[in-house]
């Protein structure tokens, strides 16, 4: 194996030698966006029905979801079990995170095929199906989250001869994650596909009654319908309406199924309504447009919009355009003569800060962003409409993780772009009246969006990536083949990954660095050290060994023996640079004798290769000052002297003055005594 990529662990986990996943047996009605589900047999109890599926390590799990739903099970959901990492074949040896479900044995209501099983009518429907899905949606919420992954194929019933039916596990992928267009509510469905965030609990009962609409067609209803005209549909007709293509659903069914699907939140049945329902005491509710429509349509590119709702989503699908729009107009007076029952207000109108005019300078940076305001004037509590793409705050996390998964820098420069503190405290003081959570969602951006546009080691958007999403793996090329959720299986990878090829410039990974400092702590200022010196492979070698020294001390790691021969080994050029031949034979002894012992903290303490090249080249500079000086000396005294030398000079005057002086004394001493 190249030694550029982290080879998967030798032995099986004790969780891989317990669980056997039958990687040959896929089961595709439970597979997910999340990961592929197989067969799997549990060793220690193996007449239980369960299956595996195996985690996509780009996608970020519902960690708190798992947690919850394992330690207290929920009736008539499909709950987690287990997890643990294991090697598996996956066309070719793959360590991946595997989580053990229940098997519910009945089937699915809806399978993969696009057939609804036969067990399902219009009676199980009124009877079973809702009571099952309401017990199992009421628990949810009760624990404080929302499911939102009720899918018509992500309904099973708990046991061939029953009708007790089961939700499908929602913990594999985030929230309404790819779920098409026609199966999520309104408001939601607007965003980008992997931006739709957390929802509410009225999100989950929509999808209850979307599924209960399909299944009582027999028709996967959200497939095969264009997503403009969809939308169009839906906003004008109702959601129910627009799906069902005008075919009504008589007697009390069609009642609920209404009452699901209502677009306005306030009026969508819950569970309070479900069970009135049961009693025969429930009353049909309509959806209202009135909120969402205009005072007189506005016509944009060739349309007549009379909701605002669709406005902005125009607006948002073509901003450039929109741009040219808003600039062409008197704002203002279009806002008076749209929005009779909206105050634009002086403070108002100076966030929204539309611009007329344009010149000829065509789009600025700026103008997204004013696009973008009046998006959310328009539909202040939809999604965020910027350069073509809608997200959720809280939909950021798993856009962001699909962007880098499948390298789109564009997406990951839009979102960049979005995170300046000035523009979205802008977006929530316009939406503040009707979306009172945005402003909190921003709250919670700052301390993290601080590293996006950061060009250090250790930080930009590889760091962001792993901030707001603390369950998801290294996504480093380096660890194709492994799972890395902490930096402990970060380090006993790169042992692994030692013994079978050079660690060249592993820390200047801009993946590995970033998830380092997010999960560890007080790493930034190595990090600073290291990419400081990429250009000096002497320097860089030593403060390598030291920051893996750091870590194995920090995390009680056993030894690295491997590491640490690759780090002794990046350090003899450092060894043989000594100067001091005594010196260079110490540190090779212990540097010996540390490799056997597999400790870098040993590496690190015991031998601290920045002081030892400062003492050596100390002491290097002052032998070589002493010996250019006594140089210097020995030419002086070695050359022949001439009358003109300087020194010479000098010499033979201070000589002279001497002779005299001694003359002056004699001559005078002979004439004062004669005698």
């Amino acid at each position: 194996m190249s030694g550029d990529s982290a080879p998967v662990p030798s032995g099986q986990s004790a969780f891989g030698d317990r669980y056997d996943v039958k990687t040959s047996a896929p089961l595709p009605e439970f597979t997910t966006c999340g990961g592929d589900a197989f067969m799997a047999v549990d060793k220690e109890r193996p007449g239980k029905d369960i299956y595996a599926l195996v985690q996509h390590p780009t996608i970020p799990v519902r960690n708190e979801v798992y947690k919850s739903l394992k330690s207290r099970p929920v009736a008539n959901v499909v709950n987690p079990i287990d997890r643990g990492l294991m090697n598996l074949d996956l066309k070719g040896q793959k360590q991946r995170l595997v989580t053990i479900f229940e098997r519910p044995t009945g089937g699915a209501l809806f399978g993969p095929d696009g057939k609804v099983h036969p067990r399902v009518n219009t009676n199980k429907l009124r009877q079973s199906i809702v009571l099952s899905a309401l017990k199992a949606i009421a628990a949810v919420h009760k624990r404080g989250f929302t499911h939102r992954s009720i899918m018509p194929t992500n309904l099973f019933f708990a046991a061939p001869d029953g009708d007790e039916v089961c939700i499908g596990e929602c913990y594999s992928a985030p929230p309404g994650y790819k779920h098409p267009f026609a199966l999520e509510p309104l408001k939601l469905a607007l965003a980008d596909e992997t931006a739709r965030g957390e929802g509410d609990i009225e999100s989950d009962f929509y999808q209850l009654g979307a599924c209960l609409q399909s299944l009582y067609f027999g028709e996967a209803l959200w497939r095969g319908k264009d997503r403009d005209s969809l939308l169009m549909a839906r906003v004008n007709q109702s959601s129910f309406w627009a799906l069902s293509g005008g075919r009504e659903i008589p007697g009390a069914l069609g009642n609920l199924i209404r009452g699901l699907m209502a677009d306005d939140e306030d009026e969508r049945w819950g569970a309070e309504d479900i069970l009135d329902w049961f009693e025969g005491v429930g009353k049909p509710k309509r959806t209202s447009m009135k909120a969402w429509s205009m005072n007189r349509p506005t016509s944009f590119k060739g349309v007549a919009y009379v909701d605002r709702r669709l406005l902005a989503d125009a607006f948002a699908r073509d901003p450039r355009e929109a741009a040219n729009f808003l600039k062409g107009i008197d704002f203002p007076a279009w806002v008076q003569l749209s929005f009779r029952d909206e105050i634009l207000t002086e403070r108002l109108e100076a966030t929204l800060n539309v611009v007329p005019g344009g010149g000829l300078g065509g789009t600025r940076p700026d103008d997204y962003k004013m696009v973008s305001r009046v998006c959310m004037f328009l539909h202040p509590t939809g999604p965020v409409h910027f350069k073509g793409h809608s997200f959720f705050l809280d939909g950021l996390p798993s856009a962001l993780a699909d962007a880098f998964s499948r390298d789109d820098r564009d997406l990951i420069g839009v979102i960049l772009d979005l995170f300046d503190e000035r523009f979205l405290n802008a977006l929530a003081e316009v939406c503040a009246e009707r979306n009172d959570r945005f402003m909190t969602q921003v709250r919670g951006l700052r301390p993290i969006m601080i590293h996006g546009s950061s060009k250090s080691l250790g930080r930009g958007m590889e760091r962001v990536l792993y901030a707001m999403n603390p369950i998801l793996p290294c996504v480093s090329q380096r660890f194709s083949n492994v799972w890395i959720g902490s930096i402990k299986q970060m380090m006993r990878a790169l042992d692994r990954m030692a013994a079978v090829g050079p660690l060249k410039n592993v820390l200047l990974d801009r993946h590995i660095a970033a998830f380092c400092t997010a999960h560890g702590s007080d790493l930034e200022r190595d990090f600073n050290k290291i990419a400081a010196a990429q250009n000096d492979p002497v320097r860089l070698n030593s403060l390598s060994a030291e920051f893996f020294g750091m870590l194995q001390r920090r995390f009680k790691l056993e030894p690295l023996h491997n590491l640490t021969e690759k780090l002794v080994d990046g350090l003899s050029n450092t060894v043989k640079a000594l100067k001091n031949k005594k010196r260079r034979e110490r540190v090779t002894a212990l540097l010996e004798k540390v490799k056997k012992g597999g400790d870098v903290h040993k590496l690190t303490t015991e031998l601290n290769m920045s002081r030892i090249q400062v003492e050596d080249s100390r002491e290097f500079a002052q032998a070589r000052n002493a010996l250019m000086k006594l140089d210097r000396e020995k030419a002086k005294l070695g050359r022949k002297i001439l009358p003109t030398d300087l020194d010479a000079r000098t010499k033979g005057l201070r000589g002279s003055r001497l002779v005299a002086f001694v003359v002056m004394l004699l001559v005078g001493f002979m004439a004062f005594f004669p005698a």
